[in-house]
């Protein structure tokens, strides 16, 4: 199947992890900014556009079904290059590899190795345009406690206790203060009193935003890319559940 042109716009689908960046980065040429996606929305947009780009980013999954695997291959199937980094879209990549969905950035790289479970990207946020962050997702907190350990606060053995803590609450609980209290409990007093000194730089440390900072940056949908082949999948028990061949079955 040919490729879509490269002066394709890019659909990017994104929202709290969008929060902090420059506008002239966002609303660059090239670039249709979405809200995040739910269930419908990429089958909506490839019935009523011609094959282009789209890069998965945000996505909301607690009040309304999430986007599904089942719309994602078929965005594939009708000929759209289909990204996916940041949050959900590193998520969805992460699973969908396999069948022609590419992933970008660290966050990708990060569940695509360690399995690590949904909630890993998962965060509460205030409504649009910010979607301003309410809580933090727990592979930001990752990068920050690493910060911590590199600043002499914590040390490995405590910033994998603090971050243990973290991952058994449920991701709306994962909070700042959550965060000062974990170092608390784990590492003492004085070591909450510096981490909670650090928090100013939190923001800049937040690996999903980074990953979106780069790829609107790089602006790697305007490059040539190759055509991939990937098997049909076929539905299975639900909506936004398939039935996968692996590529090397076909």
């Amino acid at each position: 199947m040919t490729p879509p042109p490269g002066d394709a716009p890019v659909q990017l689908y994104v929202g709290p992890t969008g929060h902090g960046l420059p506008a002239e980065l966002l609303h660059q040429d090239g670039v249709q900014l979405r809200p995040p996606a739910r269930r419908g929305h990429i089958h909506a947009l490839i019935a009523g556009e011609p094959p282009g780009h789209i890069a998965l980013v945000d996505g909301r999954y607690d009040d309304v079904p999430a986007v599904g695997h089942r719309e994602l291959l078929d965005a594939l199937a009708a000929g759209w290059t289909v990204t996916g980094l940041g949050s959900i879209g590193a998520l969805r990549a992460a699973e969908l590899r396999p069948y022609g969905m590419t992933g970008y950035g660290q966050v990708f790289t990060h569940l695509l190795t360690t399995e690590a479970p949904d909630d890993e990207v998962a965060l509460l946020h205030g409504p649009a345009p910010a979607y301003r962050p309410i809580t933090e997702a727990l592979v930001d907190l990752r990068a920050f406690a690493e910060h911590l350990t590199q600043a002499g606060v914590l040390d490995q053995d405590q910033a994998a206790a603090t971050i243990s803590l973290l991952t058994s609450r449920w991701f709306g609980d994962r909070s700042q203060p959550a965060f000062i209290d974990a170092v608390r409990t784990t590492a003492g007093a004085a070591a909450a009193a510096a981490a909670r000194a650090h928090l100013p730089r939190l923001p800049t440390l937040r690996v999903k935003t980074q990953d979106l900072r780069d790829y609107l940056t790089e602006r790697p949908w305007t490059q040539p890319s190759k055509p991939s082949r990937s098997c049909p999948p076929t539905a299975a028990a639900g909506p936004s559940s398939t039935t996968l061949t692996p590529r090397s079955a076909c």
